[in-house]
């Protein structure tokens, strides 16, 4: 993908058809025909040489996600420093170098 910049006008040219398909489906998510287009905010930070992406979200979409289903979580305590934490059930965790104690 080429990105061209003529002052405040940025353009996305793609150079195959995987880019032109991902551009188009950009397109959709930010351009609403009916009431307000999205806007593109950047997240985190870009450094070139150092990070391989740049990434921005879109503002304000809603994407639907299924909802995971509710997993038993279990009360565990570490005997060495009392610390508790909560894990889903058959994962015992370690702290203080030793297997934490189930409370539940």
């Amino acid at each position: 993908m080429r990105i061209e910049i003529d002052k405040q006008i940025i353009k996305f040219v793609p150079e195959n058809q995987k880019e032109e398909e991902e551009l188009n489906k950009l397109w959709q998510y930010v351009v609403s025909c009916e009431g307000e287009s999205f806007k593109l905010v950047p997240i985190g930070v870009y450094v070139p040489g150092s990070t391989p992406e740049a990434m921005f979200q879109v503002e304000g979409i809603k994407i639907s996600t299924p909802q995971p289903t509710a997993t038993k979580k279990i009360r565990y305590v570490c005997m060495e420093c009392n610390r508790m934490e909560e894990y889903p059930a058959g994962e015992a965790p370690i702290c203080c170098g030793q297997p934490m104690h189930p409370m539940d």
